[in-house]
């Protein structure tokens, strides 16, 4: 049986969590009948097994999860809990899809999709013990602003922590890639992923169709989606119009700059379908979102 992922986390948490960003403590009673379930992941997700272990399907994919294990898993994956030890407990942090876009500058952002490559492809990483105690500290001051509910920048705050958080899970992940022992050469699509990063990198404000990566990488189109979709779950203009939108909220945050300036820099046709593109992915039009930054 297939459940939707908000339904997952809805049941996990109680009907009346805020489902954008959330941490908490999981044990064997409240994960068992889950088992044998597949979910699919729209969200990030990331356990930190503190003690026990758990046998899981990622991507169909059987894993063996320990203790002092940390499972990441980003939008596209399947997992499934094939069974839980009595002792199991875990941090389970949790990131909603419609907050993701809202916690990285476009370089954060493009380093979360270089990373994301890692976490699609293997979901588990063994920890050292001073990692565990660092990771943990650090989802520890996502809690506090958490439950810092009164405080007038609480979202500021919690953005703040998760950015911490990344920078430590990055660094982790960037020493076991410059770990030669543990390091595995890239395959061939992941070697044309990471050009097409690097080109993206450079021409994202300008070049906004997957025809034009894929001349520079010389493959077809068909091929670089095939490729992006397996690595990351996501589709190649997924890809860019996050590094567009990230990109236009922060031009939208200097007074100094007008919107058909933003627009022209981003190279939207006019205005008026920079609007139309800024409204879809925010809910609200540049000129709204440029207000509610004044409040």
């Amino acid at each position: 049986m297939k459940k939707e992922f908000q339904y997952f986390i809805e049941s996990l948490l109680g009907w009346n969590s805020k489902l954008d960003v959330n941490l908490f403590h999981l044990d064997n009673m409240r994960l068992v009948s889950y088992q044998q379930e597949t979910i699919h992941s729209d969200s990030l997700l990331f356990i930190l097994v503190l003690s026990g272990n758990v046998n899981v399907k990622i991507n169909f994919k059987r894993y063996e999860i320990l203790a002092n294990d940390l499972v990441l898993l980003s939008q596209g994956h399947f997992f499934e809990l094939e069974h839980v030890s009595l002792d199991f407990s875990c941090i389970l942090f949790h990131i909603g899809k419609d907050y993701i876009n809202e916690m990285y500058s476009t370089e954060m952002l493009y380093k979360r999709t270089k990373y994301n490559v890692r976490m699609y492809k293997l979901p588990q990483i063994h920890l050292k013990e001073n990692e565990v105690v660092i990771l943990k500290k650090r989802l520890s001051l996502v809690s506090d602003e958490i439950e810092n509910i009164n405080h007038l920048y609480q979202k500021e705050l919690i953005l703040l922590s998760i950015r911490i958080f990344f920078l430590e899970l990055s660094v982790i992940i960037e020493n076991r890639s410059l770990n030669k022992t543990e390091k595995t050469p890239l395959s061939r699509d992941e070697i044309y992923f990471q050009k097409f990063l690097d080109i993206l990198s450079t021409h994202y404000q300008r070049e906004h169709l997957v025809d034009f990566y894929a001349r520079k990488l010389h493959i077809t189109p068909h091929y670089l989606t095939i490729i992006v979709k397996r690595l990351t779950g996501q589709t190649v203009s997924d890809i860019i119009f996050q590094l567009i939108f990230s990109e236009a909220k922060l031009l939208l945050q200097n007074p100094d700059i007008t919107i058909q300036q933003i627009a022209e820099q981003l190279h939207f046709a006019d205005q008026s379908t920079f609007g139309k593109f800024f409204k879809r992915r925010s809910g609200v039009s540049p000129m709204s979102y440029r207000k509610l930054l004044a409040l």
